[in-house]
This record gives C-alpha cells, sequence and structure tokens, in this order.
C-alpha cells in the first residue's frame, strides 16, 4: 500500500472521526433530559479516569460548555491530529 493511499485513508478516518463526534454531541445534547443519557454522562464524569481526562465538573455535567469541553474538544484534537499526519505524509511522498 502506497504513502499516498495511507494519507487518504488517514483523511477518510479524520472525516468520520469529525463527524461521529458532532453527531454523538448532538445527540447527547439534544437528548440531555432523557435519564439514561444524564445518569451516563454523571458517572463518567464523577469517576476518577473522567476526573482526570476531563477535569472536576463544577456546574452541571449536562451543560453546553462542559458537552464541549467532553466530546467537541478531544474529537477537534484527534481529528487535528490525524489531518497532520496525513500532510506529513503526502508531504514526504511529494519529496520523495
Amino acid at each position: 500500500m502506497s504513502l499516498a493511499t495511507v494519507g487518504l485513508l488517514i483523511l477518510a478516518a479524520a472525516l468520520f472521526t469529525a463527524l461521529l463526534g458532532i453527531g454523538v454531541r448532538a445527540l447527547v445534547g439534544r437528548n440531555s433530559e432523557v435519564p439514561a443519557v444524564r445518569r451516563t454522562v454523571i458517572r463518567l464524569r464523577g469517576n476518577a479516569a473522567g476526573r482526570v481526562l476531563f477535569g472536576p465538573s463544577e456546574n452541571d455535567a449536562l451543560d453546553s460548555e462542559e458537552l464541549d469541553q467532553m466530546i467537541l474538544l478531544p474529537t477537534i484534537v484527534v481529528v487535528c491530529g490525524l489531518v497532520v499526519t496525513a500532510v506529513f505524509l503526502f508531504g514526504y511522498v511529494l519529496i520523495g
């Protein structure tokens, strides 16, 4: 498999990750009053791993800003990493 193909696959993964992250954020935000969603988000933010990954929740864990911090910002970081990796692969193909 060539590097250009791997770069295109990484770009496709970045697009899929972005769409998935935005979709999950919209789904959780829209269904924030459903008890199962509320329970899941509160448990995720309340355990030790959630406090380390997302920090302490000062307000409601289902607040719009908290959901952006918990879902959207990690999605943006992962997508940017994938895009930069793909760009480096394409640059390596152009140089080599």
